[in-house]
Parts: C-alpha cells; sequence; structure tokens
C-alpha cells in the first residue's frame, strides 16, 4: 500500500500537479520505504540543494567601462586635437596676413612703375627724332650727290 501511494504521488510530482503538502508527504513516505533508491536521491537532493543557499555576495561595483589609461587617452586625443585646430588655424591666419602683404607690395610697385613711365613722356616725342634719316639728313645728301 506504501508503495501504491509512493507511485501515485511521484506520477503526480512528474506530472506537476502535487500540492506542497503531497510534496511532504512523498518525502517522507521515500525516506521510510526500501525501493525507489532513484527517486530517494533526487528529492532528497533537492532537499539538501535548498539547505545550501549560497551566501548573500556583495554586488559587483558597477563601473563606466573605461579605465583610467583610457581616461587619460581620450583626454590627450581632445588635446592634440584642439592644438592642431589651433595651430591650422594660426597658419591660415598667417597666410592671409602674407597674402595682403603681397597685395601691398605689387600695389607699390604698380605706383613707382606709373611714375616711372609718366617721367619718360618727353623722351617719346625726342624718339622719332632718333632716327639716322632726320639725324644726318640723308636724303638730303644725296640729293645733293646727284
Amino acid at each position: 500500500m506504501m508503495e501504491e501511494q509512493i507511485k501515485a504521488l511521484l506520477d503526480r510530482y512528474y506530472e506537476g500537479n502535487t500540492s506542497l503538502e503531497e510534496e511532504r508527504r512523498l518525502k517522507e513516505l521515500l525516506k521510510q520505504s526500501s525501493g525507489f533508491e532513484e527517486e530517494r536521491m533526487m528529492i532528497l537532493g533537492l532537499e539538501e540543494m535548498a539547505q545550501n543557499e549560497p551566501s548573500p555576495k556583495a554586488a559587483p561595483r558597477m563601473t563606466s567601462g573605461l579605465g583610467a589609461w583610457q581616461k587619460v587617452a581620450a583626454i590627450v586625443v581632445v588635446f592634440l586635437a584642439l592644438g592642431w585646430l589651433f595651430f591650422e588655424q594660426q597658419k591660415r591666419v598667417q597666410e592671409e596676413e602674407a597674402y595682403h602683404q603681397v597685395v601691398e607690395v605689387l600695389a607699390l610697385i604698380q605706383q613707382n612703375m606709373e611714375k616711372g613711365t609718366s617721367s619718360m613722356k618727353p623722351l617719346e616725342d625726342i624718339k622719332h627724332l632718333g632716327t639716322t634719316n632726320e639725324l644726318f639728313n640723308i636724303k638730303e645728301i644725296k640729293e645733293e650727290e646727284k
């Protein structure tokens, strides 16, 4: 009769239809009976596992995911990028200043060239007199020789 009760309770246990009271009764019957060794080991093993609950441990400390060296590396990268941008801006400003200085020098050269060419204006009138025919009156000499 005890074996029949154990078999009936085991069937209900495996189907998941037992109440807590029926499970307690099954444990008591398995402890008292000589058969059903595998079932006894399973039920008693579960009971022993329930008694050996793990001790509460401190929750792991949440970290930001970045180590100290990664933070330092990130700061260094940011400063390098800002330094590079600063030097590029300074270079661009110097190039603009050099361009404006070259434009001023070219304007000054153009002014001086205009002054120089304007003072040469009277010489243009004389340049026509510089031809050999006019200087030596070659036509007149040839007519005289004839």
